[in-house]
């Protein structure tokens, strides 16, 4: 049973999307799993192939975005191929430390950086009814949150995911990068040693 907290939405977050042509449109799809975002302002519904409704414990499926904090806003736009923007996220949200998991969603703005194609951004803009933001840096997306209080502020995910929960979810993911690296250590051992036995072979 996964200890992740089920809220009710609305709820906003940072995420991106890919942009893709279906039909001869321009369209939204997800980054990794390609799935398209249905045009106009209506919500786009999660699914999952295991047959239950997302977002569901121990299970990735849902509509994924993250709180808005620094590192997120500087992964979101820092992508080159992907549009990054807020999500407008409701039905059942499951939170999690970083992020969080939805049942369904809409895009709420798209961030038009320098550089980027304004005409699409406005396109898919009024396409999906969503807003633009033109933004050149992290902190002034994070400005634009906070200012119109979107997203959950960290002490609001302490709060409903548990201080000791978080915790040892950290020294989880460092136990992990510690086992990774010795995993690194030993492999660069081992094919010295082959190395050495190679040399004084020949």
């Amino acid at each position: 049973m996964s200890s992740a907290p089920l809220v009710p939405g609305p709820l906003y977050g940072l995420r991106t999307w890919r942009v893709v042509s279906h039909d001869g449109r321009e369209r939204l799809s997800a980054p990794q799993r390609g799935t398209p975002w249905t045009l106009g302002e209506g919500w786009v519904q999660a699914t999952c192939g295991e047959n239950h409704r997302a977002p569901a414990a121990d299970c990735g499926c849902g509509i994924h975005a993250w709180h808005p904090r620094r590192a997120s806003a500087r992964r979101i736009l820092r992508s080159r191929f992907d549009l990054p923007g807020i999500v407008e996220a409701d039905g059942a949200v499951e939170v999690h430390e970083d992020g969080f998991r939805a049942q369904r969603a809409r895009p709420y703005a798209f961030v038009r950086l320098p550089g980027r194609n304004p005409f699409l951004i406005d396109r898919l803009a009024a396409a999906y009814g969503a807003e633009v933001l033109d933004l050149r840096h992290a902190d002034e997306l994070l400005a634009v949150c906070r200012e119109r209080s979107l997203g959950l502020q960290e002490p609001v995910v302490e709060e409903l995911i548990g201080a000791e929960a978080i915790a040892e979810r950290r020294r989880a993911r460092a136990r992990r990068r510690r086992n990774d690296a010795l995993r690194v250590a030993a492999a660069l051992l081992v094919l010295a040693l082959v190395c050495a036995v190679a040399l004084t072979l020949s």
